[in-house]
């Protein structure tokens, strides 16, 4: 069964389901429920901006690429829709 949230599809592979029982079981839910909101972040972020943050990437674009302007990471949490 595939599954959706936001429309990001979460991975079903056997690796996948294996690395989501070992964080299961080998960390609180805190953990656990942030490295899935981090996943979900960063596939929402890089269908709309193409880039990730704070990488070799942003670096390299921020220094030849012409008009590309560096988003504020704290700046795009804080005013993040998601809930806490």
């Amino acid at each position: 069964m595939t599954t959706e949230i936001a429309g990001v599809r979460i991975p079903d592979s056997r690796l996948a389901t294996e690395a989501t029982e070992l964080v299961r079981d080998a960390s609180t839910d805190l953990l656990y429920h942030h490295s899935r909101r981090a996943y979900l972040f960063g596939a929402l972020q890089g269908r709309r901006r193409g880039l990730a943050f704070g990488n070799v990437k942003a670096d390299v674009l921020a220094r030849f690429g012409p008009g590309f302007e560096r988003t504020d990471f704290t700046a795009v949490i804080e005013g993040s829709a998601w809930p806490e």
